[in-house]
């Protein structure tokens, strides 16, 4: 069944992996379909903003600034260096007058996009050898303000001709050729604000399936405890007579065969021990009976003052069916507890045969009062409690599930009923262990 559960674990997990690697697939195609239509559209507007009218006024601005450069150039009344600045003393009159026309016309409204146009290379023809006269990428316009990374747009080549200004004057070909690029500063928020629909819907489906696996697996686990219980339940419902049962038996067999040697005491005694294992027996199958139905509230109206002789009583009882087992009981005389006997009863036995079947050959029995509080504890040297065990030892029908446990019977409802008699009395049990170091339960009760 473990096995089973574990492929199904496994199963569910590889399912989740495999789903969320599919919807990723989606959402990275459905991004890369966003970002083309985007790439697309940013295109087709840049394309309308070309060929508009304005473009070509700012254009024949650096052009007309251009051609006059290059006449007084090569007539010697200037230098290559001059042209850097001249292009830098329009560029942002002409960046401004772009970037009101982009806004009045409502270009890229979309999204935040930039545009800029470059000049990067001006040869001149002066008898049919060409002069690099200008080779550095400079903006013409443009409002990439917050220089953001640009995606290349067009080229241009612009040919033109030295203006002649006298009869003397010689006009020089040349060639000029110009970048246009774009950015856009919000293009991925954008699109991801277009696919919130799809994300949200992904995660809540991984979340939604996530979701079933686990209360599937938690179902199967439970009803796998649950199966559990019903098997150790069926084969172990033995265990919780064991004690009662041993005890009659040896009393019934030493009135059987001993019925002449036996003193009245002894006779007496021996009829006792019966009679109250009998009871015990009637009320143990009760609580049984009501552990398989209910959780009732357990009834504290019959408690009483209980002392040293009455532990020592039911520790009598319990070394008939453990007589290799060293129990001391060094109460102090004056400490009593306030508990039904039953109750009482059910505890130490309890706490008794867990010491004993858990390798315990000595066990330590101590009855105490601090202040307001009477302290029950009940200490062995057997194997111990592991520490991650400590917190569900007190839990209905569990069983600890290392060590030499399958060699022990036993129901898991020992512990339980030791701590929910506890609690009725306002009470509180609590455990200090280590393996291989045997184990001390103490009670807490409350005094009258």
């Amino acid at each position: 069944m473990k096995r089973k559960i574990t492929f199904l674990i496994t199963g569910c997990i590889l399912s989740v992996v495999a789903l969320a690697c599919i919807q990723g697939y989606f959402i990275h195609n459905t991004y890369s379909l966003y970002v083309k239509e985007a790439d697309h559209s940013i295109r087709q507007q840049l394309l309308e903003l070309e060929t508009t009218g304005k473009l070509n006024e700012l254009n024949q601005v650096w052009m007309k600034n251009t051609a006059t450069f290059l006449g007084e150039y090569y007539r010697g009344e200037t230098t290559k260096a001059e042209y850097k600045k001249r292009v830098l003393e329009t560029s942002k009159e002409l960046s401004k007058e772009m970037s009101k026309f982009i806004k009045k016309r409502h270009f890229f409204e979309d999204y935040d996009v930039s545009y800029s146009n470059y000049i990067s290379t001006i040869v001149a023809t002066d008898n049919y050898v060409n002069d690099t006269v200008f080779a550095e990428k400079i903006l013409l316009y443009g409002n990439n303000t917050e220089h953001a990374k640009e995606i290349p747009a067009s080229q241009s080549n612009w040919h033109g001709a030295t203006p002649v200004l006298s009869p003397d004057d010689t006009s020089y070909k040349f060639e000029v050729i110009t970048k246009r690029a774009y950015s856009i500063a919000n293009w991925q928020k954008q699109i991801v604000f277009k696919m919130v629909g799809m994300l949200v819907f992904t995660v809540a489906l991984l979340a939604f399936v996530v979701l079933l696996f686990y209360l599937s697996i938690k179902n199967l686990i439970v009803q796998k405890k649950i199966a559990d219980i019903k098997t150790d339940f069926i084969n172990n419902i033995t265990h919780e007579f064991q004690t009662p049962i041993a005890a009659m038996d040896i009393a019934v067999k030493t009135l059987q065969h001993k019925e002449h040697e036996l003193t009245p005491e002894q006779f007496s005694n021996s009829l006792s021990i019966i009679g109250r294992q009998n009871i015990r027996m009637q009320k143990l199958f009760k609580q049984v009976t009501d552990a398989s139905l209910l959780d009732e509230t357990i009834g504290t109206a019959y408690a009483e003052t209980l002392g040293c002789a009455d532990i020592n009583e039911i520790v009598h009882d319990f070394k008939l069916s453990h007589p290799n087992a060293v129990i001391e009981c060094p109460a102090e005389s004056e400490s009593t507890i306030f508990m039904d006997k039953h109750h009482l009863a059910t505890v130490l036995l309890n706490l008794l045969d867990n010491a004993a079947k858990y390798g315990g050959k000595n066990i330590i029995i101590k009855l105490k009062s601090e202040e307001k509080t009477i302290l029950l504890s009940v200490k062995d040297d057997g194997i111990g409690i592991p520490q991650k065990e400590k917190a569900a030892i007190f839990d209905k029908f569990y069983r600890i599930e290392n060590g030499n446990i399958h060699t022990t019977k036993g129901l898991g409802l020992g512990l339980h009923y030791v701590s929910q008699i506890v609690k009725a009395y306002n009470g509180s049990v609590a455990v200090t262990s280590a393996e291989g170091q045997g184990s001390m339960f103490t009670i807490s009760l409350p005094q009258p």
